[in-house]
């Protein structure tokens, strides 16, 4: 397949807003916090990033179900699940490993292996048992996609929104939702094929021009429901805002993707540094969390207690620079190689 560059773009940003998300969060759940400019900051950061993880798997739908390539299943599993579990359990050993160095937790074998089985190491992993499962199910996935039309993907989609966005909403609001077993539509999988939709599907102009009013709708949304949210309960951050299965979030991952894809903005050619984020957007996932723990706690004297309007982007910055560094030499080293895709 020839290299998209608009691609490239959305692996860059979503990388940097991931980072982005774990850097401000230590801001929106200060519990010291009292909602004004620091917070309001931190806030603010989270609102415009927190389409980053819809948009990697909406990259991998986009991708992986539109592949002209038969799928040959044990070897398509073989070779799509040794890039998530050996990266998985290789990244799930470092996480574990400085936890006990740090004695936030206690070293055994059956404490490790009970961790691991049940997503309970370091908080990002999840996006890899995540991802693991989409590719599992991959194979079926595209028997349904290769013989479904336009309309048949809206329907899914339709299942989707109504079963992990709507109900999901009036559960918040009203505090229940309806109980209808449809759990072939939920959750990331929807994400999936909606990168795939958007991905093969033309759109005319007023749908694309409802789209990018639709995403600053939602980060609008985003931002302020969640600071008038807060206000009202014990903890300091109401999350629901943030949530990648939140209204206000899908419609700024589907505005981001179709303002890349449909105008001048994703043909513009990519830099030679952010080629190599965008190469490494992988590594930089599995690896920042560790590198803003070790600056945190070891090099605090250039973790500089800024403003966080300021602070932030700065803190992104050294995370990025410091993860892609370190990604590139990994992937020089024979041994270490595997543990980043």
């Amino acid at each position: 397949m020839k290299r998209l560059v608009y691609m490239d773009w959305l692996r860059i940003l979503a990388a940097l807003a991931v980072v982005t998300i774990h850097v401000s969060a230590g801001i929106v759940t200060d519990e010291a916090q009292d909602y004004k400019s620091p917070w309001m900051a931190g806030n603010f950061y989270e609102a415009i990033s927190r389409w980053a993880v819809p948009m990697f798997v909406m990259i991998s739908g986009a991708l992986m179900l539109s592949s002209k390539r038969e799928i040959i299943l044990l070897s398509f599993l073989k070779k799509k699940l040794a890039k998530i579990l050996i990266p998985l359990f290789a990244w799930s050993v470092i996480y574990y490993s400085n936890e006990v160095r740090k004695d936030e937790i206690t070293f055994s074998i059956a404490d490790f292996i009970k961790r691991f089985a049940t997503d309970d190491i370091v908080y990002h992993l999840w996006f890899l048992y995540m991802i693991a499962g989409l590719y599992i199910i991959t194979p079926l996935l595209k028997i349904l996609i290769q013989h479904a039309k336009r309309k048949d993907i809206e329907y899914f989609l339709i299942l989707w929104l109504f079963t992990s966005i709507f109900s999901n909403w009036l559960e918040y609001f009203i505090g229940y939702r309806f109980e209808i077993e449809l759990f072939f539509v939920t959750h990331y999988i929807g994400y999936y094929v909606l990168g795939y939709y958007l991905f093969m599907f033309d759109f005319q102009m007023k749908w694309r021009i409802a789209m990018y009013i639709g995403g600053v709708a939602g980060f609008i949304t985003t931002f302020f429901m969640t600071y008038h949210e807060s206000l009202k309960i014990d903890e300091p951050l109401e999350q629901f805002w943030y949530d990648e299965h939140s209204p206000n979030v899908l419609l700024m991952a589907v505005a981001l993707f179709m303002l890349f894809k449909s105008t001048k903005i994703g043909t513009l050619k990519v830099p030679w540094i952010g080629t190599i984020i965008s190469q490494a957007s992988f590594g930089i996932y599995l690896i920042h969390v560790f590198v803003m723990q070790t600056l945190y706690e070891k090099f605090d004297f250039v973790w500089f207690d800024l403003h966080p309007i300021i602070g932030i982007p700065y803190k992104v910055l050294l995370v990025v620079t410091i993860s892609t560094i370190l990604v590139r030499f990994i992937k020089k080293m024979p041994v270490l190689r595997g543990i980043i895709p």
